[in-house]
């Protein structure tokens, strides 16, 4: 097979810290050029170490998603269609808990198995730190399918994780708006809060620095105006992201742009009146 280098990561084995060359170059899967034409199961990680470790201590292929486990690219997805088998080795955490449970739906949950980090197994590279098999971590994987009527041994590994990850299970906390985490004790999955007020009274401009303060801590949002145009929306979240107007200022524009870009927030391209169905598919 025939490949370019269209980019590279640079990550600090200290710190942890990723430099994309170009900035915003955070396509592709790592490890892709090594698997072969004819593999039919994969492991999916979230860090290029982990992948690394299985491919070089097991004869499995594995891959690394571009954007971790905060998003699954949809580039990616005609990639991974010719697998039976995806095993999902993320971070023991409750967001990329959250994520894998959401990427195995896209993904076939059929086909999905999924590896839960805990003490006795970490994530992959630290795993093989320890000298264990990750060939047989791997066959131990658990099925993410599930039929209507469960057992306790099914949600075990989710009640273990709410205790451990009290915090988490909590609600993300806002950090521009420390007095709505008394109200409503941090953004938490399931539920719908509504903000309502008269025209102008400064609702969308909230609700920018709302979602602004939510994916900056890598909480993956997704917007969705039928009346104001996806343009101006990204324009006062730029802004508001920035603190400063760019009028005055543009050759400040693209690096800005730059660091924006790679910000988990995505929008809805519709505008105006549409079905129910189309917007939860959207969703979905």
């Amino acid at each position: 097979q025939d490949y370019t280098l269209t980019g590279a990561k640079l990550v600090n084995v200290d710190s942890m810290q990723e430099k994309h060359i170009p900035k915003n170059c955070n396509e592709g899967l790592f490890g892709w050029s090594t698997v072969a034409r004819n593999t039919r199961n994969i492991v999916l990680t979230s860090s290029e170490f982990d992948a690394l470790a299985i491919a070089t201590t097991t004869k499995l292929a594995a891959v690394c998603l571009p954007r971790g486990a905060s998003s699954l690219a949809l580039e990616v997805l005609p990639q991974l269609e010719q697998f039976s088998t995806i095993t999902l080795w993320f971070p023991g955490d409750v967001r990329s808990w959250e994520a894998a449970k959401q990427f195995a739906h896209k993904l076939n949950v059929k086909r999905c198995y999924y590896i839960r980090p805990s003490e006795a197994t970490p994530q992959a590279f630290p795993a093989a730190v320890k000298g264990l098999d990750l060939g047989r971590v791997v066959k131990q994987a658990q099925p993410m399918s599930h039929k209507s009527i469960i057992t306790f041994r099914k949600l075990r590994n989710d009640v273990l994780s709410e205790i451990i990850h009290a915090e988490q299970v909590a609600g993300v906390q806002w950090q521009r708006f420390p007095k709505l985490n008394k109200y409503l004790k941090g953004h938490r999955r399931g539920e719908l809060t509504v903000f309502t007020g008269p025209t102008g009274s400064g609702k969308t401009t909230f609700l920018c620095e709302y979602s602004l303060d939510l994916y900056m801590q890598g909480v993956r949002t997704l917007w969705g105006s039928f009346e104001i145009r996806n343009v101006r929306l990204a324009k006062t979240m730029l802004r508001q992201y920035a603190m400063k107007s760019f009028e005055n200022a543009i050759e400040e524009f693209d690096d800005w742009a730059d660091m924006f870009e790679m910000l988990p927030v995505y929008f809805m391209d519709f505008h105006g009146e549409q079905s129910i169905k189309n917007v939860a598919e959207t969703m979905a």
